[in-house]
């Protein structure tokens, strides 16, 4: 280690970073050993480990080889557990990461507890490794040491260090460099709520185990076996990773402030339960027959308090609290410089209709698999079709969180809200569905899209009545069914996409020059390609039959992220990954645009063209 630097490498790229997490927080951990970013006691608690954001205030737990260099990083078959691998002239070790108890209910004594466990094993030869702790609370001052670990803060209970290797548990900033010989393994156990008298290497052995095992357990459930197979089913995994298990909220993801752009301000928090992410994450659930996880995540939708004027609010804090007030942090670096560093996010209040219809979508989707049907999910559903038949044609932010206009992919989603509404309750045995007026404004809305959402000159779908521009989203049309893929309208829409939306394969949401209140940089400039437009583009030629563009589209995706996970966008030059990661939406949407190439029947069919 070089005195004066890290021992650790400063803002790793983004598709460097693995993530594990217990279901009420998650640790990322960086390739080269490090873990850089972990929030006590939940996902949207301040940073214990900050260094993600500041690598001179932020907090971190390296464990490695001593000179910081990146490993190869996977995790275990149908498990949330990640193994990194150094390969060395002298010789090669590997680090396993992983988070303990997963489960939705766990046993009392383990309630408050947020443990990782660590293991670096010597796999041959001899190589010089590093181990080093400084926790900094919130980005303070290094965690001060107390008897039984290190103190966050007034209200905390203690980080709690054990390991085999005593001197691996000291002060704060504290560094170890020591010999790993093969066979030799050296078990680190940190933790809020832990005695480290209670930990022994078969103890920390047989947690480990038992966390691999919980996962597989539950990968089990999840029932696709074709054409990438693997992606798909970690994709399934990490929707259950990002589930809040004390009310079976999904995380957007677990990390703030990664930018869109390296440099730029658009850096967000996303440790939040958006009712669109959650709906794609019950949605993927359901696609591949497992509605366990769905039925919490509808439960804990239904009894959500309603927004302003709206069945449902856009955004909810975990805990179903309605505000996430915006705070910027000026004390923070940020990744790379790039600020202003945020925490809290606007979002809780903008009304945004179209999220109403992945939620619709996604239920039906639940129906279909065979979810069990509760009374007041139709209750839930019925008051947010009421809404959509009095509001769609009011303008709203859309589905990026832009100034209010009357977006087409709204009204598709709008449209889409009442159609499958009207079959579920079919589906259902529902005697009050008023399917005659709902048909009516369904009609309505396709005339309506179809004459002022249209754009001859382009001969494409328009992003917005007033614009003459194209967006990422109008590929919902075919993927939600309002239109068929093979339509003309929609093959000049793609094209138009494909022509003034692409860099290199990726896609980007719109034009930024058309939008003066989102920023005036040229395509690829202003941000990246967002992760989930390009799924979107697989989707579709999968629909059409095209499954060899669809292949070519995922296998450019898959290339920018070696671990399987993906973040909000992509720079469409160089192919790396930006924003914050992983991402729920992106996740999600890659696995279906994998089943869809795949052959998996996600076809809107005819019926609901």
């Amino acid at each position: 280690m070089v005195p004066g630097r890290p021992p650790f490498i400063p803002y790793p790229p983004i598709e460097r970073l693995g993530v594990i997490g217990d279901r009420r927080t998650a640790a990322i951990v960086a390739a080269d050993g490090t873990i850089c970013w972990w929030c006590l006691p939940d996902y949207d608690s301040p940073p214990v480990f900050g260094a993600l954001l500041d690598a001179e205030r932020g907090g971190y737990l390296r464990l490695g080889p001593a000179d910081a260099v990146f490993g190869e990083q996977k995790y275990l078959l149908d498990a949330a557990v990640l193994a990194t691998r150094w390969e060395r002239p002298d010789g090669a070790v590997e680090l396993t990461d992983a988070m303990l108890w997963p489960e939705t209910d766990r046993p009392r004594e383990y309630r408050d507890r947020r443990t990782i466990v660590r293991r670096l094993c010597g796999i041959r030869g001899r190589v010089r490794c590093l181990g080093s702790i400084n926790p900094r609370p919130d980005f303070a001052a290094p965690a001060a040491t107390t008897p039984n670990g290190f103190a966050l803060n007034a209200d905390a209970a203690p980080l709690a260090v054990w390991s085999n290797r005593p001197s691996l548990a000291g002060h704060p900033g504290f560094s170890d460099e020591f010999d790993l010989d093969a066979g030799d393994e050296i078990w680190v156990v940190l933790g809020v709520g832990e005695t480290t008298a209670e930990w022994t290497v078969d103890r920390a052995r047989d947690a480990l185990g038992a966390t691999v095992e919980y996962w597989r357990r539950w990968s089990e459930k999840l029932k696709f076996h074709g054409m990438r197979a693997d992606r798909v089913r970690q994709s399934g995994l990490l929707v259950h990773l990002l589930s809040y298990a004390p009310t079976g909220a999904p995380i957007a993801a677990p990390t703030v402030s990664l930018p869109e752009r390296i440099g730029g301000p658009r850096n967000y928090d996303y440790r939040y339960a958006w009712i669109r992410d959650a709906s794609l994450s019950l949605s993927l659930l359901s696609e591949l027959g497992f509605t366990g996880d769905d039925e919490r995540c509808l439960d804990w939708l239904a009894q959500l308090p309603p927004g302003q004027n709206m069945p449902l609010q856009t955004v909810y804090r975990l805990d179903g609290g309605t505000d996430a007030p915006l705070r910027q942090r000026d004390n923070v670096n940020g990744y790379r410089e790039s600020r202003p560093v945020q925490f809290g996010n606007p979002a809780f209040h903008m009304p945004e209709i179209g999220s109403f219809g992945f939620l619709a979508d996604c239920v039906w989707t639940y129906v279909e698999r065979g979810g069990r049907w509760k009374e007041e999910y139709w209750k839930l559903m019925r008051r947010i079709a009421d809404f959509v038949v009095g509001r769609w044609r009011e303008p709203d932010y859309g589905i990026w969180e832009l100034k209010p206009r009357c977006f087409v992919s709204s009204r598709v989603l709008s449209w889409a809200v009442l159609d499958r509404t009207i079959k579920i309750g079919e589906r259902v045995g529902r005697d009050d569905v008023p399917v005659a007026a709902w048909r009516a404004e369904m009609e309505a809305i396709r005339a309506e899209i179809m004459d002022r959402g249209w754009c001859d000159a382009m001969n494409s779908f328009r992003q917005h009545y007033e614009a003459d521009t194209v967006d990422g989203a109008l590929l919902l049309i075919p993927l939600l069914g309002f239109l068929p893929p093979d339509h003309p309208r929609v093959r000049g829409t793609v094209a138009q996409i494909e022509a003034r939306l692409m860099i290199n394969g990726f896609v980007y949401r719109f034009v930024e020059e058309a939008f003066p209140e989102q920023g005036k940089l040229p395509i690829g400039e202003e941000e990246g390609a967002f992760a989930m437009c390009t799924c979107w583009l697989a989707h579709y030629y999968a629909l059409l039959g095209e499954y060899d563009r669809a292949d070519t589209i995922l296998r450019r995706i898959e290339g920018t992220a070696p671990l399987g996970l993906l973040a909000e966008a992509i720079d469409g030059r160089s192919g790396a990954q930006l924003g914050n990661t992983p991402l729920l939406f992106s996740q999600v949407e890659y696995a279906k645009a994998a089943m869809a190439q795949a052959g998996v029947n996600l076809d809107p069919g005819p019926s609901r063209r």
